[in-house]
């Protein structure tokens, strides 16, 4: 059980708009799902009804503040009280929000450059031509400086515990600067309903865990105690916004997470002992499933330990040798197998194989690989062309949102055999489909739970929480491709949702929107069991089609309070 609300001192200066004169710091609550931009007024103020939570789960209020001077200030969160004085039970935490630069728009596949042309009929579904900045980072302050004549931004994230009374909640912010103290109050409604403790959509944002992708300072060396605890900070972040899966790294690189050696006989040893720090640091974060990393070109990053010699060496002669490695690959599963059965892992263990198969011979093969030496392993794999040759090999397909579309009958196929269908989306797709890059509506990351409601996907899987290759994430938006090149590169956004801090990964305005939408999947989900009809229409009300879909906020606070007032008449007391 959660104690009652104990409010962490953030960051913010607050006053309720058109209250204040015009001298003095002024502050409004506005939408969570509203961008805010340092150069633009702050958008309108919040005026819907209280946002509606269910016991257990979380929402985020965002605050918009301008000064008229510079000025260092203060913020302090009154205690959140229902009517009647009682508090919470929950947690509050508050951030101050930094801005990141976009210097290009969406521009389609390996094209985006900085300033680069929009494609025509696009910018109807972005935010506003680059270059600009955006608040978008979450970062734990007890203090925030404003600049006078720009706009900034803070965030109280508000965690419900399950046994918190339903009722009406207020709060207030302030903000202390000098000798003036200011403060806008903000409420939400805590519902009957209870969200089970694990949400209804499985989710993965792939997490490289490279010690320079964790940290904005010096990075410490692999696997080194400092790496391990950057490690919990970063996944920690990723589990509280609703990952329950991590992309596990193998047998590749020259520091893997399995150690490889091989004896003068030329058998081959393999020491799990980082694997199984690695797997029970996530399950004791609350993450119930691992997805081994792709193998198809594994075997050019393998490394091997000669014991004789005490020398690393490369396992394939000639990298480009597959057959070779594909000769290895059956040495590593039986290991890997006997290992996940030992310690009651397999049921949690997914392999993938080939991102986005174009060879299905090849395809094939490695399938049988892993079925054969990994039996009861399942197999997963984001199918981008040709779902009708890949679908009958993979366990686990993830199609994109184009594909499953227009292959309902196969998604259908396959549900009914028990087969999971997943949803995946990265730079593409492209306008007027929806997406969830910097320069989109914040609605649009809320709104892709429900596209997975929508066309009854199991999970959802995305290629890069923090794929920076060497780019400033806060200086630049633009992807890198493998090679660091960001003109051309991926749209703005693309390669990460999370930003590097001294001590981890800092979570982003785009995934506190997501998480909402993951929220949301969970309650329709219960909805669906208990009144499919209402489900199924207020779904369809969201989002008709996959170019058809609500941006309005205010839709989404309007229907979440409509689901949640539903099953409130059918939940057990």
């Amino acid at each position: 059980m959660l104690t009652s609300v104990i409010v962490r001192v953030g960051a913010v200066c607050l006053a309720v708009a058109g209250q204040q004169a015009s001298a003095r710091v002024t502050v409004q609550h506005v939408d969570s799902l509203d961008r805010v931009y340092p150069d633009r007024p702050s958008p309108d103020a919040f005026r819907d009804v209280p946002i509606s939570i269910p016991r257990g789960g979380s929402a985020a209020f965002q605050f918009a503040a301008t000064s008229p001077r510079d000025v260092s200030c203060k913020m302090v969160l009154g205690a959140i009280k229902r009517e009647g004085g009682l508090p919470l039970a929950g947690r509050a935490t508050t951030y101050r929000l930094q801005p990141v630069h976009v210097e290009g728009n969406t521009q389609g596949s390996l094209k985006n450059r900085p300033g680069g042309e929009v494609p025509a009929g696009w910018m109807k579904h972005l935010v506003r031509p680059a270059p600009f900045d955006v608040m978008e980072v979450l970062i734990e302050a007890d203090t925030i400086e404003l600049t006078a004549g720009r706009t900034h931004a803070m965030l109280v994230d508000v965690e419900v515990s399950p046994d918190a009374t339903p009722g009406r909640y207020t709060a207030r912010l302030e903000l202390h600067s000098d000798n003036d103290t200011v403060s806008v109050p903000f409420s939400f409604d805590v519902h009957r309903t209870l969200l089970p403790s694990t949400h209804s959509l499985h989710s993965v944002h792939w997490f490289w865990p490279m010690p320079e992708n964790l940290t904005n300072e010096d990075p410490p060396p692999w696997w080194s105690e400092r790496h391990w605890e950057l490690i919990e900070n970063s996944s920690r972040q990723l589990r509280r916004f609703g990952d329950d899966t991590v992309l596990t790294p193998l047998i590749d690189g020259r520091e893997p997470l399995i150690r490889v050696s091989r004896n003068e006989q030329g058998d081959y040893d393999f020491d799990y002992s980082r694997f199984d720090r690695w797997v029970k640091t996530f399950l004791r974060l609350g993450f119930n499933t691992f997805a081994g990393r792709h193998v198809v070109n594994m075997g050019r990053e393998v490394w091997v330990l000669d014991r004789a010699t005490g020398t690393l060496e490369p396992l394939l002669r000639d990298s480009k040798d597959r057959e070779a490695w594909l000769r290895f690959l059956p040495v590593f599963y039986r290991s890997l197998y006997q290992h996940l059965e030992e310690n009651n892992w397999t049921s949690r263990y997914l392999q993938h194989q080939y991102d986005e198969p174009k060879d299905a011979e090849l395809y094939q093969r490695l399938a049988g690989l892993a079925r054969t030496h990994m039996p009861g392993v399942r197999t997963i794999d984001a199918i981008n062309s040709r779902p009708e040759t890949f679908s009958a090999t993979v366990d686990v397909h993830v199609f994109n949102l184009i594909t499953l579309v227009r292959n309902a009958e196969l998604a259908d196929r396959r549900r009914s055999q028990g087969r999971p269908v997943w949803l995946y989306h990265c730079t593409s797709p492209y306008p007027p489909y929806p997406n969830r890059h910097l320069d989109r509506p914040l609605s649009e990351c809320r709104l892709w739970p429900w596209i997975c409601c929508r066309w009854r996907a199991d999970g959802f899987l995305y290629w890069a929480a923090n794929l920076y290759r060497g780019a400033d994430e806060y200086k630049t938006s633009l992807g890198p491709f493998p090679n660091g090149s960001q003109d051309p590169g991926h749209p703005p956004g693309d390669a990460w949702f999370y930003y590097r801090g001294p001590d981890g990964l800092r979570p982003s305005m785009r995934i506190v929107a997501f998480r909402s939408g993951l929220i949301d999947h969970t309650l329709l989900t219960m909805l669906a069991e208990a009144d499919p009809k209402l489900a199924e229409e207020i779904v369809r009300g969201i989002i008709p089609s996959a170019t058809e879909y609500r941006t309005d906020p205010a839709v989404y606070h309007a229907e979440r309070r409509r689901i949640l007032i539903a099953l409130d008449k059918v939940q057990a007391p």
